[in-house]
């Protein structure tokens, strides 16, 4: 199960990518959690101490290279059998998951991060005995899904919070990932605070042909526990947005058998 968290900036993707990481590994899955996000957070969210996150190694530009298949179609080839690299850069989180981050933009000007792309494209791809579960937290915005770096993914989780620009940014996100090939789209409406903003995501996702899957309630324990860097499944296990999302990670398998 390979699995790509999306959405708006802001929307709350990463703190639903590492949590879900988590509760799936609870439920005795080994879960592989990739950071792709430029400005990566997964760690803090699996629950790896600061300290703990300065020594994690990303992936080396060089790790991957484009080559074609004997039909000319063109894939992304690991140097390095996957498991070497989990052993090399993997870090270990919580719940026995392992974290590997893709890549990060660490000084100005330091051009464009084709390399980290290729790296999440190639190891969802290559996936195979290394893990039950694939979870990639994706950058904001739509540039992944331009380069195609999910369309390996069995489903791609959209995050949206209940105002138009985020649930626009669900509408092309799903285009695009119709488009890659990825067999599953689905939505998640995080933050919800009111009927009425539950309704408006439920209403966008009925005119617009998008599979609403989960609405994971406003939580101010969630904003607690960032303030006290803490990992929202250790810091509040059994508040009311952890219940949702714990309901959320014990379909998925279902929903993609």
């Amino acid at each position: 199960m390979k699995l790509a968290v999306t959405g708006k900036g802001g929307v709350g993707k990463t703190t639903i990518a590492g949590t879900l990481a988590r509760l799936l590994a609870q439920d005795h899955h080994r879960v592989l959690a990739l950071d792709a996000d430029s400005n990566p957070n997964l760690a803090a969210v699996l629950g790896i101490t600061r300290a703990q996150a300065t020594r994690i190694t990303p992936l080396p530009p060089d790790l991957t290279e484009w080559r074609e298949d004997a039909t000319g179609q063109a894939y992304v080839h690991l140097h390095q059998p996957l498991a070497q690299v989990i052993a090399d850069y993997g870090a270990a989180a919580p719940d026995h998951t392992c974290l590997l981050v893709m890549g990060q933009v660490d000084h100005a000007g330091a051009g464009c991060r084709c390399s980290a792309h290729a790296a999440a494209r190639g190891i969802t791809h290559h996936l195979l005995t290394e893990a039950d579960v694939a979870v990639l937290d994706m950058e904001a915005g739509l540039e992944h899904l331009g380069r195609g770096t999910v369309e390996h993914v069995d489903l791609l989780l959209i995050v949206v919070e209940p105002y138009y620009r985020a649930l626009e940014v669900a509408t092309r996100a799903a285009t695009l990932a119709v488009q890659l090939g990825v067999p599953r789209v689905a939505v998640v409406a995080n933050r919800v605070r009111t009927a009425q903003d539950q309704e408006a995501v439920a209403h966008y996702c009925r005119t617009h042909n998008l599979e609403l899957i989960a609405t994971i309630p406003f939580d101010e324990a969630l904003v607690q526990a960032e303030q006290h860097d803490q990992a929202p499944i250790d810091y509040a296990p059994n508040s009311p947005a952890l219940r949702a999302l714990r309901d959320l990670a014990a379909s998925l398998p279902a929903r993609l058998a």
